[in-house]
């Protein structure tokens, strides 16, 4: 036999395998998935790959299961049934339906709740928000305009208990030992103002003095910080029973957002600036009253926050059917080399004596290393008391992880250069802070 022949056979017979896969898929699977199946060399060997392309007719399912048993998603490595919240969001995502422009027949459409958010988001746009424009942005719904749709009842705080943002200030690297917890309810927009305040409270801030010009720096952006809180309260799936958690540590800043990428989005294709909005009456909303500044531009704006900052940008995790972002924090590192840098001259000073002639060049970086450690705390214990003046002694040592005997010293010394004054009693008192020059 020739060796055209055999090829004629062989590519015969790719043909056919090609034809009965098509085959198969087109019979067990519907709708209609666009799949291309094409021949490969690899090692010498020849394979058919199946390349399955994205589709918007969700759900694609097995016939011979049914939709409810025989549709199938991927959550990490892992494949598992759909449950309902997934068959639902993919069914709506088919349909071109949004869960927050459905009706949220619960709540009947008040005045006082209108004239609330009419006033919370002129006061945020810097222009006046009617009703209308509730109207326009698909907040309310109906012939009449009077139906409440599940955006409006979120921004109201009014959707569901889980619709909320929990924070927590954890000492150390783990989720174990609670130094402060908030859990915020009520209107969207203002779970983000006290989300976002939350997690400033616990970073370390330095001021930078030039002439009479103080200008405050955190040791992260604080607007890529806010950016990912509103990211978190855009794009999670108000369907699950889980709240949007933000948690600081030691080293980093955490935020957990209920549900995965929606739809066909990847992570690289959302910080490249793609956007496949889950919640999009709830994006318009914010885009429009300038809470959010566009869709899709967030992810790269944090990214060029971070370059100009000159930090180690957002850590992007897919756990599961939750969304995590980690923003680590350069004052932990900093401590770390810090005491490094420490136990170095410490362990030179031995070796060569209790000399202070013989002071070295890691022992002068040590001292001014404490010197810029004593002034960001400092600096924290201002930041803590002009957040709560009343707060007490007990309270602030929990905030800056130290002992009461040590947050009595740095207060004292702070009272005694004039910085800090305690106005009434211990128990009813509350603190003043010298006005900067």
């Amino acid at each position: 036999m020739d060796k055209d022949h055999c090829g004629f056979c062989q590519r015969s017979r790719w043909t056919e395998l090609k034809d009965k896969i098509s085959d198969t898929i087109s019979q067990m699977y519907t709708p209609q998935i666009m799949f291309d199946i094409s021949p490969e060399s690899i090692d010498d060997k020849q394979i058919l790959t199946v390349q399955v392309f994205p589709g918007n007719a969700t759900p694609y399912y097995i016939k011979s299961q049914g939709k409810e048993n025989g549709t199938y998603i991927r959550l990490g490595t892992t494949t598992r049934n759909a449950d309902w919240i997934s068959l639902d969001e993919l069914i709506n995502r088919g349909r071109h339906i949004f869960y927050d422009a459905l009706p949220y027949t619960n709540l009947p459409v008040t005045e006082s709740d209108i004239a609330y958010l009419c006033k919370d988001f002129s006061e945020r746009a810097k222009r006046e928000i009617t009703r209308k424009d509730l109207e326009n942005f698909n907040l309310l719904i109906g012939n009449d305009k009077n139906i409440a749709t599940n955006a409006y009842a979120i921004l109201l705080g009014k959707h569901a208990y889980t619709s909320r943002i929990q924070c927590a200030r954890f000492r150390g690297k783990e989720r174990v030992d609670f130094l402060d917890k908030k859990d915020y309810e009520g209107p969207l927009c203002e779970q983000i103002d006290n989300a976002y305040k939350f997690v400033l409270n616990h970073l370390h801030m330095a001021i930078e003095i030039n002439g009479i010009v103080h200008t405050e720096h955190y040791e992260l952006p604080a607007q890529a910080i806010r950016e990912l809180i509103i990211n978190a309260a855009i794009h999670r799936n108000y369907q699950q029973a889980a709240s949007i958690q933000v948690a600081v540590y030691d080293d980093r800043v955490e935020i957990s957002s209920p549900g995965s990428w929606y739809g066909t989005l990847t992570l690289e294709e959302a910080l490249s600036g793609r956007s496949s909005i889950r919640n999009q009456t709830l994006a318009r909303t914010l885009e429009k009253i300038d809470v959010l500044e566009g869709w899709g531009s967030g992810f790269k704006r944090i990214l060029a926050l971070c370059a100009n900052y000159d930090v180690q940008k957002p850590e992007f995790l897919e756990i599961g059917d939750l969304l995590r972002v980690n923003f680590y924090r350069p004052s932990y590192k900093e401590r770390a080399d810090k005491s490094a840098i420490k136990h170095e001259g410490m362990h030179k000073k031995e070796k060569k004596g209790k000399q202070a002639s013989n002071v070295t060049d890691h022992d002068r970086v040590n001292v001014m290393a404490n010197d810029r450690v004593n002034v960001m705390v400092n600096d924290r214990v201002i930041e803590i008391i002009r957040m709560n003046p009343a707060i007490n002694v007990v309270e602030i040592a929990n905030a800056l992880q130290k002992s009461e005997r040590q947050t009595r010293r740095i207060i004292s010394e702070l009272k005694k250069n004039g910085i800090l004054k305690r106005v009434g009693a211990d128990k009813n008192g509350h603190w003043e802070v010298k006005a900067s020059n």
